[in-house]
């Protein structure tokens, strides 16, 4: 995710992963917004928002400032541990007005007071949106929408047209011993497609009060990943290790966060995706208004010009390196862009969206596992 403008307070650090995203906010250590302090937080022509890098198209961010005076004040978040920390330090005088939110994570946002309802009468485009983010249930706490969804980050199966065929459909395709030795992933992401792929839910939502029904089926994922040590070249952490292993075709087939593979795709290398006919996870990133937010006014104009911008879907998605959640955002989309960023209907149909509800068993459980797949 790259935007090039705004004021990054957050030390850039790693990319952002699925598990950057999705880890616990408890002991990220708190960044001081020396610059946004250096100025009022309320001013009748400025925006306050901390969001991740490309989430705020350029062209869209120009005309807006052009059109409303308003200028746009952004920091860059790296994860959701450090921005929440943020937004917890200042949330006696907020210094943003927007922030950034995973669904699986807005219920932790709405119980440490930093974000607010949103006013959806306020945003006369909300239709743009596929309700399939927007009526689902993770997008609001006792009855109350909070977030405008954005962009969808999913696990994805990569593979090589040249060197995979016929395409895979499924995540069985990863313990096919013609890709012995050529395959790669993330052990923790993995471990939850093999749940998948053996019929549990990787969600954990339907465990919260099962769990020892939780701990078999993460068992026995862990058990056919030990198994099938010998399928796996690399175990990696960083993308861009992946990115090397797919030029090289070190790695013919891999588990992925679709973002990742954007630049690849886009550059014309045989790198293909598709979410598995057994599914996936996902999660979907959101702008939030923080509670207390000293130019709330701002906020909402700023979403309702975003929600109607032309294009709005395939600027994000070129920008942000991710599926938007707008309709119709694939007739802006080229052919090559088509494969990189769209998901089919009924692929996203195969979603599984992460719960806060199963998120505390799910890192137990899951993290115990990595370990021992690690050492067996």
């Amino acid at each position: 995710m790259r935007e090039k403008t705004g004021q990054a307070i957050v030390s850039r650090g790693p990319a952002v992963t699925r598990r950057t995203v999705l880890r616990a906010a408890g002991g990220a250590a708190i960044v001081a917004p020396a610059v946004l302090r250096a100025r009022p937080a309320s001013a009748a022509g400025v925006l306050n928002i901390t969001a991740y890098d490309g989430f705020i198209p350029p062209a869209f961010r120009q005309q807006f400032e052009k059109d409303t005076g308003i200028e746009l004040r952004v920091r860059l978040a790296s994860s959701q541990a450090p921005e929440l920390n943020l937004l917890v330090a200042e949330r006696e005088h907020p210094l943003s007005d927007l922030c950034t939110v995973t669904g699986n994570r807005i219920h932790q946002f709405v119980e440490a007071q930093v974000i607010e309802p949103l006013d959806v009468g306020r945003l006369r485009n909300w239709k743009a949106i596929n309700p399939l983010y927007t009526e689902s249930d993770w997008i609001a706490v006792e009855g109350a929408t909070m977030a405008v969804p954005l962009l969808v980050g999913a696990e994805v199966l990569v593979y090589n047209t040249e060197k995979v065929k016929p395409a895979p459909d499924s995540w069985e395709a990863m313990f096919d011993p013609r890709y012995r030795g050529k395959t790669a992933y993330v052990i923790e992401d993995f471990l939850q497609c093999t749940m998948l792929l053996q019929g549990a839910d990787p969600t954990f939502a339907s465990y919260v009060d099962k769990p020892e029904e939780a701990a078999r089926a993460v068992n026995a994922a862990r058990d056919l990943l030990i198994k099938n040590k010998s399928q796996v070249l690399k175990f990696y952490e960083d993308g861009a290790v992946l990115q090397q292993l797919l030029i090289g075709e070190d790695v013919v087939l891999a588990q992925a966060y679709a973002g990742t593979l954007a630049k690849l795709i886009l550059a014309g290398r045989p790198i293909r995706l598709v979410i598995p006919r057994e599914g996936s996870t996902a999660f979907v990133y959101n702008f939030a208004v923080v509670r207390g937010a000293a130019n709330r006014d701002n906020a909402y104009r700023f979403l309702d010009a975003l929600l109607a911008y032309p294009d709005i879907g395939a600027a994000l998605s070129r920008s942000a390196g991710y599926t938007s959640t707008f309709l119709g955002a694939e007739a802006s989309l080229n052919e090559l862009e088509r494969a990189t960023f769209l998901l089919t209907p009924e692929q996203l149909k195969r979603l599984k969206f992460l719960s806060y509800k199963g998120q505390k068993l799910s890192s137990e459980l899951i993290d115990r596992a990595v370990a021992e797949v690690e050492a067996g």
